[in-house]
């Protein structure tokens, strides 16, 4: 009976040595690994809002943070890392002309511009977002011409249920915060950064965040997003629309089904585009593009989305007038010169610009229109225009839709 107490108090106490050293080992661990990691983040940019700002008014760069999405990269006040990076370049450059509202116009680039701009696009999500990521550029400053790219699923009550709802506008960069911290070290163990990567830190000067860093993707000097190594994938996401499409058919998210146009959001929006004209800002409203497949899906059943398909009537009944580029095949753009289900590529946004002139003559004298013909005709068929800062990278089939790229 002893002996057997013996042993077990022997087998007890080398637990807890065992489960005491694993302890020591892990806060070792963390000890090292927390001050790495902090560096890292220091070094790669994720955090570096204000340093990739200055480096853009001087050249190229990007700023693509890892951080944005996540819980590290929002702030109290719920705004993301994005809109803050965002609201700190609008301020340097002090653009004339902004397109502001959805992130399908993401990709429309200052260089088809003959005037200061910048692209805003993203910083909303909704039209009460929109509203307040206005207001905050308005109290920076105040540009001639403000292009409102809307979600025709902003107009529905099971996207937003009251869209004059306002929250906390502060928008202050996140810090070194535990969950930041927890970034670079989740990111080696998924596999995103490899441990050479990790541990030696060979950043670029003209990246900064970690998407940046290691897939060329970003927001430009503009504000405009690069797609950087997604582009050159052999399979995206979203291959064949597949996925937007399902959610089509099964009537979720984006394309939640609404019997009519909400008029509470219709005044919502009437409440953002006159308080802008009454500002002295010409504002033009539009659709964000879908792309072909997807809209013909829709309209085997229009009588579910009528905040799509009927969305410009109700505007225009306001006073409001819009422009639906909502399908650019009358563009003669096609799914090629799309990112995926939701989101146009470059050339199909510079489409949708040329198109506008044609609804506001005064558009013009912002819009390089010989840039811009020579662009689509050049790079007909392709989602992005390849640059020279990003030269390493040319677009494939990505979507998987028998488009032909270029190969040199």
């Amino acid at each position: 009976m002893n002996d057997a107490y013996s042993a077990d108090a022997a087998a007890g106490r080398w637990l807890r040595r065992f489960f005491l050293l694993l302890a020591l080992l892990a806060a070792l661990t963390l000890l090292i690994a927390m001050p790495v990691s902090g560096l890292w983040l220091y070094r790669s940019g994720d955090l570096a809002v204000n340093r990739a700002v200055e480096a853009q008014s001087a050249g190229f760069a990007l700023y693509g943070t890892g951080l944005d999405g996540t819980a590290a990269g929002r702030t109290d006040a719920g705004s993301g890392i994005g809109e803050v990076y965002k609201l700190a370049l609008y301020r340097a450059r002090e653009p004339q002309i902004v397109l502001a509202g959805s992130s399908g116009m993401g990709m429309l680039r200052d260089s088809v511009f003959s005037r200061p701009m910048v692209n805003m696009a993203g910083t909303a999500s909704s039209l009460s977002t929109l509203r307040e990521s206005l207001d905050a550029m308005l109290a920076e400053h105040r540009p001639d011409v403000v292009l409102l790219a809307l979600d025709f699923w902003w107009f529905s009550d099971a996207w937003e249920a009251d869209p004059f709802v306002r929250r906390t506008t502060e928008r202050q960069a996140p810090g070194m915060s535990p969950e930041a911290l927890r970034m670079p070290l989740q990111s080696l163990l998924q596999g995103k950064i490899g441990l050479g990567q990790f541990l030696f830190m060979g950043f670029r000067d003209n990246r900064y965040g970690m998407r940046a860093q290691f897939a060329d993707e970003g927001y430009g000097p503009d504000g405009s997003w690069y797609a950087g190594a997604g582009l050159s994938e052999p399979r995206a996401a979203d291959a064949g629309f597949m996925r937007t499409l399902d959610r089509v058919r099964r009537q979720i998210g984006e394309f939640a089904p609404q019997k009519s146009v909400s008029t509470a959001h219709l005044d919502a929006f009437a409440d953002i585009y006159f308080r802008l004209r009454g500002r002295g800002i010409t504002p033009l409203v539009f659709l964000a593009p879908l792309p072909g497949p997807v809209l013909d899906e829709m309209k085997k059943n229009e009588a579910a989305w009528p905040h799509l398909f009927n969305l410009r009537r109700e505007l225009e009944a306001r006073g409001i007038p819009m422009t639906d580029t909502s399908d650019p095949r009358y563009l003669d753009a096609d799914s090629c010169e799309f990112l995926d289900g939701l989101h146009g590529g470059e050339v199909a946004a510079i489409r949708i610009l040329r198109d506008l002139t044609s609804s506001w003559n005064g558009l013009l004298s912002y819009v390089n229109m010989e840039q811009c013909n020579r662009l689509i005709a050049e790079w007909k068929g392709h989602a992005s225009i390849r640059y020279e800062q990003v030269k390493d990278i040319w677009e494939s089939d990505f979507l998987e839709l028998g488009c032909l790229k270029k190969t040199r």
